[in-house]
Order: structure tokens, then C-alpha cells, then sequence
């Protein structure tokens, strides 16, 4: 009875660690957003969206087509030649902090040198198609701030040779807004991606926007170019934001950063628990052990068994 009470214990211990051991990562499937359009460019000298001059640089837009808030969403770019070489892979991200169902971001991929099949970068004139997926998402409980409104249409309009958008973004919610910025989208007369921008923040915790309150913004394409400028025929834009006191995600730029936990760091919990457990289960197992063996000393011995009858003799 005292050993089945310590293996019940024992198992209690391990169950009671199966949900903190089991906690599901916000990694979700890469089949919630979507890859709608794409285009490319080499880039040239002052780029904001490489590394490098001469770098291959993919614009594009992914579209959230699950039923969850995401973000993180990242991306994957393969270049190749006009004979179906592969000449580079690179990854990029969307530009979004929280997109809920339906919504759409902008993304870019830079190619560096390092990512081609040669150390140089002359293989990015030689593309001819690039194929570009989504390589991971996560779902997040958090959903977006939705009171920040335009009243007005928005411009957009050449601005001797830089296509220019703005207007008035008003808060008509009731929270107070500390970062405050708006994502871009540029297409052409076909409805692909060929520009981007991604504004610094309008807003920020010492200038916060309080409800009622307007502010302006401003965007023109990042790497715009007199082609790029010609090219666009109509805009989107997204107005991300985060309310004041709230930790904020970091200046937002037009180069994302990719980042990846280790293998090792999302080990780390399950592991600790597994040894928590186990220690916890010893010491049980030791305390219960010595409590009956203190009362056996305590006890007298038990009289001695009566001797065997005739009868009861083994012959």
C-alpha cells in the first residue's frame, strides 16, 4: 500500500509537469499568410532596403489568409537564371507588427554577395525569375489597435519625379498611442508590388497621440527611382501602433532583421522542469520511506509464529 502511494505520487509529479513541459511555441504554420505579388531590382548606391550596392533586392506583399492575428511573418527568396539555374537564396520579412485576418504588408529580401553561388554580385543581372515563399509565421493573442482612422482620402501624387503619399491619421479611440507608424505599399498598373516604405515613428511616449488628436504622414518609396516613380499606379497603406506603456518593438526601419531562437534556448524549460520533477520525486520517495520504518523501530517485534501441529508436519 505505501509503495502504490509513492508510485501515485511519483506519476502525479510527472503529469503536473506535462503542460509546463508541453507549452506550444507562437510558431505557426507558414500556410496563414501568403505570397500575392513580386518584383525586382538591382540595387544602387544610398539603398535603404541592401546592404550593398549592387545587391539583388525583392519588394513584394504577403497576405494574412488564416483565421489568427500574426506577425513575424518571414520569407524566403530563390533567384535563377534564364535556364533555370539557381544563382542565390536570401530571406526576408514582412513589414507588420500585428495583421489580422484579410490583412496585407509589404516585405523585401536582400540577396548580398554571400548569399549567390559566387563571391561576387554579378550573377544578379543574370536573374531572370525569383520564387519567393513564406518560411514561418507567428500567431499572436494581441490584436491591433483599430481606432486610428484617415478621414480624408489619402494623396499621392509625382512629386517631380518622387511619387509622395500622405495625410491625416486621427485617433478616435479612447487610448492614448505612444509609437505610431505607417507601412506603404506601391503597385503598378497590374497590381504588383514595385515599392515599399516604412516610416519612421509619427508618434512616440513623450509626443503621444491622444484620442481625439490628428497627426500627419508622409511616405515616399523606399530606393525610388524616376522608373520606380513612373511605374506606380495606386497605393495601400497599413498604420501600425502601440499604446502608450507598452514596451515598444524597437525603431522601426526599412531593413528588417530575421531573427531564430536556438534549439538549445527553447530546450532549456523542459529540461529544468524534468530535474525539478525528479528531485522532488527522490526527496517524496525518501520521506516516505523513512516515516514507516520509524514506526517499525517504535513497534515491538511481532510474537513468533506457533509451532506446526502434528497434522501441519512436513514428513
Amino acid at each position: 500500500m505505501k509503495k502504490t502511494f509513492a508510485v501515485l505520487i511519483l506519476a502525479a509529479l510527472i503529469l503536473a509537469a506535462f503542460p509546463i513541459m508541453t507549452i506550444p511555441n507562437a510558431k505557426a504554420s507558414a500556410s496563414e499568410a501568403k505570397v500575392l505579388s513580386w518584383s525586382w531590382y538591382i540595387a544602387s548606391a544610398g539603398s535603404m532596403l541592401a546592404a550593398d550596392p549592387g545587391d539583388l533586392v525583392v519588394v513584394g506583399e504577403i497576405q494574412n489568409v488564416g483565421s489568427n492575428i500574426i506577425q513575424n511573418v518571414t520569407v524566403s527568396g530563390t533567384a535563377f537564371s534564364s535556364n533555370g539555374t539557381e544563382l542565390g537564396s536570401s530571406t526576408g520579412a514582412a513589414f507588420v507588427y500585428e495583421s489580422t485576418p484579410g490583412e496585407k504588408a509589404p516585405f523585401s529580401i536582400d540577396f548580398p554577395p554571400s548569399s549567390g553561388t559566387t563571391t561576387t554580385q554579378s550573377w544578379a543581372s543574370s536573374v531572370s525569375k525569383v520564387t519567393v515563399t513564406v518560411l514561418s509565421v507567428t500567431d499572436t493573442s494581441v490584436a491591433p489597435y483599430t481606432d486610428l482612422n484617415v478621414p480624408q482620402s489619402p494623396f499621392g501624387f509625382n512629386d517631380s519625379g518622387t511619387y509622395t503619399v500622405g495625410g491625416t491619421i486621427v485617433n478616435n479611440g479612447s487610448e492614448t498611442i505612444g509609437n505610431l507608424w505607417v507601412v506603404t505599399t506601391f503597385y503598378n498598373s497590374a497590381g504588383t508590388v514595385v515599392g515599399l516604405n516604412f516610416t519612421d515613428y509619427l508618434t512616440n511616449p513623450n509626443s503621444p497621440l491622444r484620442p481625439g488628436s490628428p497627426t500627419r504622414w508622409i511616405a515616399t518609396p523606399a530606393d525610388n527611382t524616376l522608373q520606380l516613380t513612373n511605374e506606380i499606379a495606386s497605393f495601400s497603406y497599413v498604420i501600425d501602433s502601440m499604446p502608450l506603456g507598452t514596451s515598444s518593438p524597437g525603431q522601426p526601419t526599412p531593413t528588417p532583421t530575421v531573427t531564430s531562437s536556438s534549439p538549445q534556448s527553447s530546450l532549456l524549460l523542459p529540461i529544468i522542469v524534468v530535474v525539478v520533477v525528479a528531485v522532488v520525486a527522490v526527496v517524496a520517495l525518501m520521506l516516505l520511506r523513512k516515516r514507516p520504518e520509524a514506526k517499525q523501530q517504535e513497534m515491538p517485534p511481532p510474537p513468533p509464529p506457533p509451532p506446526p501441529t502434528p497434522e501441519q508436519a512436513i514428513p
